[in-house]
C-alpha cells in the first residue's frame, strides 16, 4: 500500500512538471506579472515603473503600496506600477525569463527597479562581482534598449546578520556590506540606488524598539514594506510621502514616522 502511494505521488509530480513545462498549468514558483499592467500598456500619461525581484519585493504587496501612496496624494502625477517577481529569484534567473524580456519591450517604461537576492551583494567583492554584476549588466542593456532607466533596490540586513556566510555577523555589519555592494553596482551601471536598507538603519536608530522584519528575521513585515514603499515613492516622484493619506494599514503615528524616516534619508538628514 505504501509503495503504491509513493509511486502515485511520484507519478503526480511528474505529470504536474510536464504540464508546467508545456504551459498548460501555472508554476506557483514561477515568475508572475501583477499591477497596473493595462494602464502601463495604454497611451495615458504617467510614470511607468516595473519592479523586478523576489519575495523581498512582493511581500505585503510593496509595489502596490507605492501605487496607493500616489492614490492618497492629491496632485501627484499618475504612477503606473507593475511587478515581475518570483520566489527565490536572483538577477541571474531574471535574465533567463522570457516573460520579462517581452514585458520590457511591450511597455514604454520610465524606470525598471532591480532587486538582487538578499545575500549576494553582501558577499565578498570577488563573489558578488561574479554572481551578480554580469547579470545586472545584462538586464541593464535590455532596459536601456527599451528606453528606460535602471534603479537598484538596496535591501536590508537580516535581523541577526548572515552567520552562514560571515561568522559572528550582525545586522549592522550585513547592512554595511549590502550598502557597499549596491553602491558599487550602481557605480558600475551608472544607475540610481533606492536606499531602502539605509532607511531601515535610520528607523532603528531613531526608534530602537521598532520591528521591521517578519518572524523569520529576513522578510519585511508590513511596516518594513511600507518604509520601502515610502523610499520608492519619493525616489520615483520627488514628492514627500508625508503628503499621502495612505498608511498601509498601520497606525497613523507609525506611518508618519516611517514617512519622515524615508524622506530624511533621501534628503541626507
Amino acid at each position: 500500500m505504501l509503495l503504491c502511494a509513493v509511486v502515485g505521488v511520484a507519478l503526480g509530480v511528474s505529470i504536474f512538471v510536464g504540464l508546467v513545462k508545456s504551459g498548460l498549468v501555472h508554476n506557483p514558483l514561477g515568475a508572475t506579472t501583477r499591477g497596473d499592467i493595462e494602464l502601463a500598456r495604454s497611451e495615458r500619461p504617467g510614470i511607468r515603473v516595473l519592479f523586478v525581484g523576489n519575495s523581498l519585493t512582493f511581500y505585503n504587496s510593496m509595489p502596490r503600496m507605492v501605487h496607493d501612496l500616489r492614490a492618497g496624494d492629491p496632485g501627484a502625477p499618475p504612477l503606473f506600477v507593475v511587478q515581475r517577481t518570483a520566489p527565490r529569484w536572483w538577477l541571474r534567473k531574471a535574465v533567463q525569463d522570457k516573460g520579462l524580456e517581452t514585458l520590457l519591450h511591450e511597455v514604454r517604461w520610465d524606470v525598471v527597479v532591480l532587486q538582487e537576492q538578499s545575500q549576494l551583494l553582501s558577499l565578498p567583492e570577488a563573489e558578488r562581482r561574479k554572481l551578480s554584476f554580469p547579470y545586472a549588466r545584462s538586464l541593464q542593456r535590455e532596459i536601456s534598449l527599451a528606453g528606460a532607466r535602471t534603479m537598484l533596490f538596496m535591501t536590508w540586513g537580516y535581523r541577526s546578520g548572515d552567520g552562514g556566510n560571515a561568522s559572528g555577523d550582525t545586522y549592522g555589519a550585513m547592512q554595511s556590506r549590502l550598502a557597499q555592494g549596491y553602491y558599487e553596482l550602481g557605480d558600475e551601471l551608472s544607475a540610481a540606488v533606492a536606499p531602502v536598507g539605509l532607511a531601515w538603519s535610520e528607523a532603528l536608530v531613531r526608534e530602537p524598539g521598532i520591528d521591521l522584519w517578519a518572524s523569520d528575521g529576513r522578510h519585511p513585515n508590513r511596516a518594513g514594506s511600507y518604509l520601502a514603499a515610502c523610499v520608492f515613492y519619493e525616489t520615483l516622484t520627488g514628492r514627500d510621502p508625508g503628503r499621502s493619506r495612505f498608511t498601509g494599514g498601520l497606525d497613523a503615528g507609525e506611518a508618519r514616522f516611517l514617512q519622515d524616516v524615508a524622506s530624511g534619508v533621501l534628503a541626507g538628514r
